[in-house]
């Protein structure tokens, strides 16, 4: 008995030095580690800073002529349910569909791009894309379709493709 506790007293100094050391190694640098995650406000992709929003902020926006939703989520997510009046453009299907959907797109148009999450990159694929042919007002909703429904936004459902291309 002597010796387990003992050996477990040995074992929590050392964990305590070796808390003790990264605390004081992670002050030292200029570069440290953050005590808390805070995510990015922006991303930069081909030399674009692109702001990243949450769903409330992108929410208002609804309404708004000016700005086009576009869903970058597999087809049969977007048609199960998505942002109202939001178009379908995702990362596999972007050559072939941005044609038909360039007229719904103004150059002029704030774009709001959302996939599933803070995990996906499927908008930022997208947004590379669109930064090719001159798009610049771009914004990813980093919490995605699920931060959108998780508020309680209101939502759509597509039963068929011609739904999606009569939209906005």
């Amino acid at each position: 008995m002597n010796i387990m506790l003992s050996v477990s007293v040995r074992a929590s100094i050392i964990a305590s030095i070796c808390i003790c050391l990264g605390i004081v190694s992670n002050l030292i640098p200029t570069r440290h580690i953050p005590w808390l995650y805070v995510p990015p406000k922006e991303v930069t992709i081909a030399n674009h800073k692109i702001p990243l929003i949450d769903s409330e902020q992108a929410q208002p926006w609804l309404e708004d002529k000016q700005t086009v939703f576009v869903d970058t989520r597999e087809e049969k997510d977007y048609m199960a349910g998505h942002v109202p009046g939001a178009i379908s453009l995702t990362p596999e299907n972007k050559e072939e569909k941005f044609p038909g959907l360039e007229p719904l797109m103004p150059q002029a148009s704030r774009i709001v791009l959302y996939c599933y999450g803070p995990d996906c990159d499927m908008a930022e694929r997208v947004a590379s894309f669109l930064l090719d042919f001159g798009y610049t007002d771009l914004m990813i909703m980093s919490d995605g379709y699920p931060g959108w429904e998780q508020k309680g936004f209101p939502s759509e459902q597509s039963h068929n493709r011609r739904d999606q291309k009569g939209k906005k």
